[in-house]
């Protein structure tokens, strides 16, 4: 078979230019509004033009077309979608196992246990000075450091329930509206 004519001038429908391309002819019809597929001036699909087009727009190439804007590469973009949903069901899933946790929770929970850290440390001053009187410095010194690091004890004898209870959660909702 021979064509006599300027290929570049090959014009076809857009439900063949769809089967060629192996898409609809909705979607050749929006490639056409998108600047990838060319229209002759008969309203014909330039085939040529509308092939190296394609083939820029799936690479993510510029379209070479007036309008200068740069095409997203589809397949990338898939890629990137389904990578974002698999992390995000990883994560509601670490979630649901207690392997990780809502930082507004943590964030509460650590504040409300350094408070209350605060609050005891705070109070040793009071509650051992009468019971230190008289003491010498060594006693002193043994009584304080006990005082001390079994404040410390309960607050590393945290448990990860704490993080997972719903009455954090529910005011970790609260404080985010």
């Amino acid at each position: 078979m021979k064509i006599s004519k300027d290929l570049k001038l090959l014009t076809t429908t857009q439900t063949e230019m769809g089967r060629v391309l192996g898409i609809t002819q909705q979607r050749v019809s929006q490639l056409v509004k998108d600047d990838v597929v060319k229209m002759s001036p008969t309203g014909a699909v330039l085939v040529i033009e509308s092939l190296k087009n394609f083939y820029k727009y799936q690479t993510g190439s510029t379209t070479g077309g007036e309008s200068g804007n740069g095409s997203l590469d589809l397949k990338t973009e898939q890629a990137r979608h389904e990578r974002a949903k698999r992390e995000i069901a990883e994560l509601k899933l670490a979630k649901m196992e207690g392997d990780v946790y809502d930082a507004k929770v943590v964030e509460m929970v650590m504040v409300e246990m350094l408070s209350n850290l605060r609050t005891q440390l705070l109070g040793i001053p009071s509650k051992m000075g009468p019971l230190l009187e008289g003491k010498t410095k060594e006693e002193i010194y043994t009584d304080l450091t006990e005082e001390i690091e079994s404040k410390l004890m309960e607050l590393s004898e945290y448990t990860p329930e704490l993080f997972m209870d719903n009455e954090w959660e529910s005011d970790a909702d609260e404080v985010s509206k």
